[in-house]
């Protein structure tokens, strides 16, 4: 699961630059922007890339762990596998299962959910989400609001 963060989460940089070796990872900030990190790993090797100062200081407006460690820990990366064979990916355990979901509703993909919101998503099996999205539909898309009730809008305070 945390293979995401490098496809589609704070650190997608490295998975949009390209870098095919599993991995996985979490980046991290502190609230004051004084540190930022990563720590990635393969299924062989760990490693983690830590930024700031001796003396606490803002390293720049909005730091994040994602757009500073990160791609360092992968420019690291890149030449670590440049001379050890790549591992092969993580297997999968049985009792997950994937599904296909629509990532605006986190419900099944139906078949009129756009495919730039269809995501692969893992669950125990047992959690997967059961009904489809009830926002696409082949008219287009409801509100979100919407979807969320099968009760009516709630009325309006009297003025």
């Amino acid at each position: 699961m945390m293979k995401d963060v490098l496809s589609r989460g704070s650190a997608a940089s490295i998975g949009a630059s390209g870098f095919k070796i599993p991995a996985a990872g979490k980046t991290g900030t502190t609230n004051d922007y004084t540190d930022v990190w990563f720590i990635g790993y393969t299924p062989d090797l760990l490693a983690g890339v830590w930024m700031g100062f001796d003396r606490p200081q803002k390293i720049q407006a909005n730091a994040q762990g994602g757009r500073l460690a990160a791609p360092a820990w992968q420019a690291f990366m890149t030449e670590v596998y440049q001379r050890r064979p790549q591992p092969p990916d993580w297997p999968r355990p049985e009792a997950i299962i994937t599904r296909q979901v629509d990532d605006s509703t986190g419900m099944l993909r139906n078949p009129f959910c756009p495919a730039n919101l269809v995501i692969n998503e893992y669950f125990i099996e047992g959690t997967e989400p059961t009904k489809e999205c009830d926002v696409h539909g082949p008219f287009g898309a409801r509100a979100q609001s919407d979807s969320f009730s099968n009760s009516p809008p709630p009325t309006p305070p009297p003025r």
